[in-house]
C-alpha cells in the first residue's frame, strides 16, 4: 500500500473504500484534512449529517479509508445539512414576527411558571387514561370536569410552547457554531449578490467566477478531444496556443459565455494572480490569497466546482489519481468516475448526465443484437442513430443541424462542419505522428494509420494464403486474386479489373490530362507508375547503354 504525503493530510494511492467498496485513491476517516482552508475529518461529519458512530477507527489504515467520490457526497450531505438549519430557523423567526425580545422572555418565563405549577398539581398517573373510573367522572360535578378539561389543555398548550422555544434555543446554538465556522473564509460584508440560501450550483458558479475573472487559469469547452475557446469558439488542438489565445478576451465575460448547470472546464496549468504579482500554483493556496488580500467573496466548502485538468500535448494525466490517457474525450470520460454525481445501480459506474445514466442502463436490460435503423420515408436500412439521422436531415427534411461559429452557414454532419472550418476559415488542424513524418489533418486518420503500419493491427485474415489486412474491404479486394474475378468493368472501354481502385486510376486515363510524358518517346501517362513501368519495359538498353 503506497501512501502519499502532503499538506492537505495523507493519501492512500490504492486502496478498498468503505464506503463504496471500490479500489481507489483513498483519504483516512478519522484524520484531519484541510480543504478550501477548512478542517474537515470525515468521520465527524458523518455522525454530524447522519448520526452514523463509524467502527474501527482505531485499526489499522487499510480499515478506514473513503474515497474522494464518497469525500464529495459527504461534503454535499454536510453542506444539505446547514441548509436545512438555516431554512429551519427562518421558519421558527417568521412564526415569532412582531413579538420583541422582551417579550418573548417574559412569555418564556410566564409559560415556564405555569407549565411547572400544572405539572406540580397533577397526579402521576394523570396522563394513564386507561386507570381513570368512568364512574366517578359521571358522579363528579360538571363544572368540576369542564375545569380539569381546561387545565389540561393549558398545560398541554404550554409544554409545546416550552418546546418549540428550547428548539428555537438550540437551532440558534448550532446556527452560530456553523457561521462561526465559515467566518474565516467569507468577510463580515457579504453582497446582496451572495446569499446562503442560494442553490449549491449557484454557490459554485460564483466560486468558479470569481478564480477565472481574478486568476490566469484557462476556461475551455471540447468536442470530442479538440479544445474550443469558451469566448469565441476558436478551436486548438495544441493546449499552449489555446492558453495564449485565451489571455485575449477579458474574463469578466465569463459569466455570461457559459451556464452554470453545465460541467465546467477549467485548465490550472497556469494560476497565479491576476491583481497582484504574486506566483500562485495551487488553488487551495489562491482561494486563501484572493479573500485574504484581495476581500474577494467565496462561498466555502463548496466542492466540484468545475473539473480540473493540466492540458499538454501528447498524455494526458488525471491529477485526481494520476492514470494517463491518450485522447481528452478519454480522460473526461475517467473523471466521471472521481465526480459523477450519477450512479448505475447494477454495475456502479459514473456519470455527470442523468440522461448518459438512462442510456448506460438500458444496456444491462435489453440483450445485445444487431441493432438495424430502417428510414420510415424510404424503407432504407442503417447501422446507427446517427447514420439515419444524417439521412433523413440530408434528403428527406434538407434540414442541416450543425451551425458554424464564424459565420451563418449551417452543415449536415460534424464531419462537414469539421471540414468547412478547415477549407472556408482556415483553421490549422494538423496532428503529426510521432512514428514517423506523416501529418493529417484529424484525429481519426492519425489513429487509423497508427494502427494499420505502426501497430500492425491486421485483424482479416485470408483463408487461403493467410495474408493480413487492416480493413475487411481490402480482404474483399484481395480474395479477387485468387478468384480471378474481374468484376469492376470501364464504361468507356470495356476493360475490366478485380479491384475498385485499380478501375479508378484507370478511368482517369479518360477524363484527365497526361501529366506524366516520357522523355524518350512520345508516351504520356495520368499516373507517375505507369510511366516508370514504361520506361522499364520500353527504353531499359536505353538507359543502360547512357550508363555506359
Amino acid at each position: 500500500m503506497e501512501v502519499s504525503a502532503s499538506k492537505k493530510g495523507p493519501v492512500i494511492e490504492a486502496g478498498l473504500c468503505r464506503c463504496c467498496g471500490l479500489v481507489k485513491r483513498c483519504r483516512l476517516l478519522n484524520v484531519e484534512y484541510i480543504f478550501c482552508g477548512q478542517k474537515e475529518v470525515y468521520a465527524d461529519m458523518f455522525l454530524d449529517s447522519f448520526g452514523l458512530c463509524l467502527s474501527h477507527l482505531d485499526g489499522e489504515p487499510t480499515d478506514r479509508l473513503i474515497c474522494a467520490t464518497c469525500v464529495t457526497r459527504l461534503r454535499d450531505a454536510s453542506a444539505f445539512r446547514r441548509q436545512v438549519l438555516q431554512c429551519e430557523e427562518k421558519l421558527l423567526q417568521a412564526q415569532i414576527q412582531g413579538e420583541d425580545e422582551g417579550n418573548i422572555i417574559k412569555t418564556e418565563l410566564e409559560i415556564k411558571v405555569e407549565a411547572e405549577d400544572i405539572c406540580d398539581s397533577m397526579p402521576d398517573d394523570a396522563d394513564h387514561t386507561d386507570n381513570y373510573d368512568d364512574s366517578m367522572e359521571v358522579k363528579a360535578d360538571p363544572g368540576k370536569r369542564r375545569s380539569k378539561r381546561s387545565a389540561a389543555r393549558r398545560g398541554d398548550e404550554a409544554r409545546a410552547k416550552k418546546e418549540m422555544l428550547v428548539k428555537m434555543k438550540r437551532m440558534r446554538e448550532k446556527l452560530k457554531e456553523l457561521k462561526n465556522d465559515d467566518a474565516d473564509l467569507i468577510p463580515p460584508q457579504m453582497p446582496a449578490t451572495v446569499r446562503p440560501w442560494k442553490s449549491s450550483n449557484a454557490k459554485a458558479f460564483h466560486n468558479t467566477v470569481t478564480l477565472v475573472e481574478n486568476s490566469y487559469v484557462c476556461p475551455f469547452v471540447t468536442t470530442f478531444s479538440d479544445y474550443h475557446c469558451v469566448y469565441c469558439k476558436e478551436m486548438y488542438t495544441d493546449p499552449d496556443k489555446l492558453r495564449e489565445h485565451t489571455l485575449t478576451h477579458d474574463p469578466t465575460t465569463y459569466q455570461e459565455t457559459v451556464s452554470y448547470k453545465k460541467s465546467l472546464l477549467i485548465d490550472i496549468t497556469r494560476i497565479d494572480c491576476r491583481l497582484c504579482p504574486k506566483p500562485i500554483d495551487d488553488l487551495e493556496d489562491f482561494y486563501t490569497h484572493i479573500t485574504s488580500f484581495h476581500d474577494k467573496m467565496l462561498y466555502p466548502n463548496i466542492r466540484n466546482e468545475f473539473l480540473r485538468f493540466r492540458l499538454k500535448l501528447g498524455s494526458l494525466s488525471c491529477l485526481e489519481c494520476g492514470n494517463n490517457f491518450t485522447y481528452f474525450h478519454a480522460l473526461k470520460r475517467h473523471m466521471a468516475e472521481h465526480f459523477g454525481t450519477w450512479i448505475c445501480d447494477v454495475c456502479g459506474a459514473h456519470f455527470f448526465e442523468e440522461g448518459k445514466l438512462i442510456i448506460h442502463q438500458k444496456s444491462h436490460h435489453v440483450p445485445k443484437t444487431e441493432d438495424t435503423y430502417p428510414c420510415k420515408d424510404c424503407g432504407r436500412v442503417f447501422k446507427s442513430k446517427h447514420g439515419r439521422y444524417y439521412h433523413i436531415s440530408r434528403v428527406h427534411s434538407e434540414h442541416p443541424a450543425y451551425p458554424c461559429y464564424k459565420c451563418d452557414e449551417v452543415l449536415f454532419s460534424y464531419n462537414l462542419r469539421y471540414r468547412h472550418m478547415i477549407e472556408v476559415h482556415g483553421e490549422q488542424r494538423t496532428f503529426p505522428c510521432e512514428s514517423c513524418d506523416k501529418v493529417y489533418d484529424s484525429r481519426k486518420s492519425l489513429r487509423e494509420h497508427n494502427r494499420k503500419n505502426h501497430l500492425k493491427v491486421l485483424k482479416h485474415e485470408c483463408n487461403v494464403c493467410e495474408k493480413k489486412f487492416y480493413l475487411p474491404s481490402a480482404l474483399k479486394d484481395h480474395m479477387a486474386s485468387h478468384t480471378g474475378e474481374r468484376n469492376f468493368r470501364c464504361e468507356y472501354c470495356g476493360k475490366s479489373y478485380p479491384r475498385m481502385r485499380a478501375l479508378r486510376v484507370h478511368v482517369q486515363s479518360h477524363d484527365s490530362e497526361k501529366k506524366y510524358k516520357c522523355a524518350i518517346c512520345s508516351a504520356s501517362y495520368t499516373q507517375s507508375n505507369n510511366l516508370k513501368h514504361h520506361i522499364r519495359a520500353k527504353h531499359q538498353s536505353v538507359m543502360l547503354d547512357q550508363l555506359e
